[in-house]
């Protein structure tokens, strides 16, 4: 069975599997080095592919942390990876391995594998929201992935918010500017530490501000959240939907379908699913 290399890379690590109609294959973690050169950055991706590529490969379709036009894989930046940015990463893939290549934002990765192998109603509108390193989204309206005229659709987390913008309050940044841990902060929280459950209180609430806004936005069927920090999700889901009573219209809020994701390595399934559903590989 042929099958595609699928790369789910983000600020801090990166999956690499096989995928094929028959499945996941092993999945492979590595550490990212996100502060390195572009041309370190580079010479990462491509060992790691090197390393994975198998003569049963036809394809390879990678989903990155950046703003991505889809229709010749150029990276125009990687908030998260400051360097990697103004790449055409198809076309060098392209020249290193010689196989057809689709480049997609990360985010819309996970939101596409989530519309095509989740487990949840059927819809036509669902938004995939992304809670690790940063706030990444990807946006599927009438079944389609939408991604703009320049890839940029669903970038919420760039949205102006306080006194910063929307990712620096609803992501892993959250803690981080603040001298934290996220992941230690949620197991203090859930041994009941008073700080620690105020904290995600207070990212629950910056959280539904943002959620409020896309909802006003798209009114979907369904929103899924995805990322290492939904895991902790039990801690800020209160003050999250409280925050809807303030920002936003009761009848969205009570129609839409809110949950994090119950499937695992969506982003690496979005891939593949995204590999076909290209209007077109171009020919080189």
């Amino acid at each position: 069975m042929s099958g595609i290399l699928c790369i789910d890379l983000g600020g801090t690590k990166v999956h690499v599997a096989e995928v094929s109609n028959n499945g996941l294959g092993t999945v492979h973690r590595y550490d990212v080095p996100s502060q390195g050169s572009k041309q370190a950055v580079l010479a990462f991706i491509e060992q790691i592919i090197a390393a994975h590529l198998s003569v049963r490969c036809i394809g390879i379709s990678i989903g990155l942390p950046s703003c991505v036009r889809v229709a010749d894989g150029y990276i125009i930046e990687t908030v998260n990876i400051p360097n990697f940015h103004s790449i055409s990463l198809k076309e060098w893939l392209y020249k290193k391995f010689a196989l057809p290549v689709v480049v997609h934002n990360d985010a819309n990765c996970f939101t596409f594998g989530e519309y095509q192998y989740g487990s949840h109603l059927p819809c036509n509108n669902l938004i995939g929201i992304t809670l690790g390193t940063g706030l990444g989204s990807g946006v599927v309206l009438n079944g389609e992935l939408y991604t703009g005229s320049n890839g940029f659709a669903g970038e919420f987390g760039s949205f102006t918010y306080l006194e910063g913008i929307v990712e620096e309050y609803t992501s892993g940044q959250f803690f981080k500017q603040l001298g934290l841990d996220g992941s230690q902060e949620a197991e203090k929280a859930k041994l009941g530490d008073a700080k620690s459950q105020a904290l995600f209180n207070q990212f629950g609430q910056h959280l539904g501000h943002a959620i409020s806004l896309i909802l006003l936005a798209f009114d979907p069927d369904k929103i899924v959240l995805g990322g290492s920090v939904t895991q902790s999700f039990s801690l800020f889901k209160s003050s999250m939907f409280s925050s809807f009573d303030e920002h936003s219209h009761d009848m969205l809020v009570s129609e839409v379908c809110i949950q994090p994701s119950r499937l695992q390595y969506a982003p690496l399934l979005g891939s593949f699913a995204l590999f076909f559903n290209a209007p077109m590989l171009r020919k080189y």
